[in-house]
C-alpha cells in the first residue's frame, strides 16, 4: 500500500509538470507563418533585439534547428532539407540565395518585402549542403528593397 502511495504521487507530479511544459509552437508568434518540426522543442522564440535596416524598423524571432526524428541524440537536418520544407510551405513567397562568413543564407520574402525566413546554415564552403544552424522569421515595417533583401545574405547591408 505504501508503494501504490509513492507511485500515485509520482504519477501526478510528472503529470503536472508535464502540463506545466506547454505547448509546442507549430507557427511563429510574431508573422504567424509555420515552423518547420526541425524547431520541434520551441515553446516560445528567442527573440532578436527589434532594430533598424536602413530605414525599415525591424522585429525577429530565432529558432535553432536540429532533426525533428530525435531531440535526445540532436541529429542534424541538412539546409536543402529546410530550404525545400520552406518552399513548399510558403506559397507566394520569393527566394534569394547568398553566402557570407563561409555560411549558406536562403531568404524567402513576401511579395511585400515585410516579413522575411531566413535559414542559416554551418560554416562549410560555398555550395557545400551544410548542416542547417538556425531560421529566423523577421518583420519590418516598411518593407525592404530586393537589393537590401539580396545584400543581407552576403553580409554587406545596401540601403536603397
Amino acid at each position: 500500500m505504501k508503494n501504490a502511495i509513492v507511485i500515485a504521487g509520482i504519477l501526478v507530479l510528472g503529470l503536472a509538470n508535464a502540463a506545466g511544459q506547454g505547448k509546442v509552437l507549430t507557427n511563429d508568434p510574431l508573422t504567424g507563418l509555420p515552423l518547420i518540426p526541425a524547431t520541434a522543442i520551441a515553446k516560445k522564440p528567442v527573440k532578436m533585439p527589434d532594430g533598424q535596416v536602413c530605414k525599415s524598423k525591424m522585429q525577429g524571432n530565432f529558432y535553432s534547428l536540429f532533426s525533428p526524428t530525435s531531440y535526445f541524440s540532436k541529429q542534424t537536418i541538412k539546409v536543402s532539407e529546410v530550404v525545400a520544407w520552406y518552399a513548399s510551405h510558403l506559397s507566394g513567397f520569393n527566394k534569394v540565395n547568398g553566402y557570407e562568413s563561409r555560411r549558406s543564407q536562403t531568404v524567402f520574402y513576401s511579395s511585400d518585402r515585410t516579413i522575411l525566413i531566413i535559414v542559416t546554415g554551418n560554416p562549410g564552403a560555398t555550395g557545400e549542403d551544410t548542416d542547417a544552424y538556425s531560421v529566423g522569421y523577421e518583420r519590418y515595417q516598411p518593407g525592404l528593397s530586393e537589393k537590401t533583401i539580396t545584400s543581407l545574405t552576403q553580409g554587406k547591408i545596401a540601403c536603397q
